[in-house]
């Protein structure tokens, strides 16, 4: 059966990357949250997703412009409603201590936001495993899923540490080994867009024994298909939304 996560935590419902984000996904019999981690100035993992601050909080800017103090002083909630007035941006190391016990986290590494950032992000491989190995109890390391568009930042991750379960986002359902700058047999699986699955590639990563993970199924339908398709991770930008219809279709099939 296919498990159902959290997309940015629960992102339709309360700011995403966030404590409400995140708690609020885990309100509901979810198996699991996506975050997505960045670098700051002073070489600290933080977790957001877009390229510039501005839309997600009252800064501006990139997140790798500012130390991690610096971030903290900013408003990361007002954005979506003032009911998260105050919200702060959360350290990779304040999400593995609260949350690692609780659920599985499927961590994407994002990419430089410029060519002036490659070298500053080329540290996020190695400071996300090792906290990973710092943070996360013995018995949920396997609970633990590190996720990259990136190639060279995953393929780094994994020659730092062969041990964890590694999954690579891809634009389109085309690949082959020679596209790949990883060896094949380190990956556990592929992400890609609902809308671009087909049952030609699930079939071919299912015959490969690699999971096959979409992200944006936001209605009950998609969840339908999905279950059909035989994907093995939904993830959902409002598990709300469509709970009940992955729990009926989770007792149909």
């Amino acid at each position: 059966m296919p498990w159902l996560v959290a997309h940015r935590g629960a992102m339709a419902e309360a700011p995403e990357n966030t404590t409400s984000s995140f708690n609020k996904a885990l309100s509901y019999p979810i198996d699991g949250i996506e975050l997505d981690v960045q670098i700051t100035r002073d070489g600290i993992p933080v977790v957001f997703h877009d390229t510039y601050i501005k839309n997600k909080s009252n800064g501006s800017g990139r997140i790798s412009d500012y130390t991690y103090a610096e971030l903290c002083r900013f408003d990361w909630g007002t954005w979506f409603s003032k009911d998260y007035t105050g919200e702060k941006i959360l350290s990779l190391e304040q999400v593995l201590k609260e949350y690692a016990s609780r659920t599985r986290l499927f961590i994407e590494i994002k990419s430089a936001p410029h060519r002036s950032k490659i070298s500053l992000y080329s540290q996020l491989p190695s400071l996300v495993t090792e906290l990973i190995r710092q943070m996360v109890p013995s018995s949920m390391m396997d609970h633990i899923y590190i996720l990259s568009f990136d190639q060279t930042l995953l393929a780094s991750a994994c020659k730092n540490d062969p041990g964890l379960n590694y999954v690579l986002n891809i634009e389109f359902p085309v690949l082959t080994e020679e596209n790949l700058l990883m060896a094949m047999n380190s990956l556990c699986g592929f992400c890609l867009a609902f809308r671009r699955l087909t049952p030609e590639f699930i079939s071919w990563s299912h015959h490969l024994g690699k999971n096959v993970l979409t992200y944006s199924c936001n209605t009950p339908g998609r969840i339908q298909l999905a279950f059909e398709l035989k994907v093995d991770v939904i993830m959902t930008d409002s598990p709300g939304t469509v709970i009940s219809s992955y729990r009926q279709y989770k007792k149909e099939y």
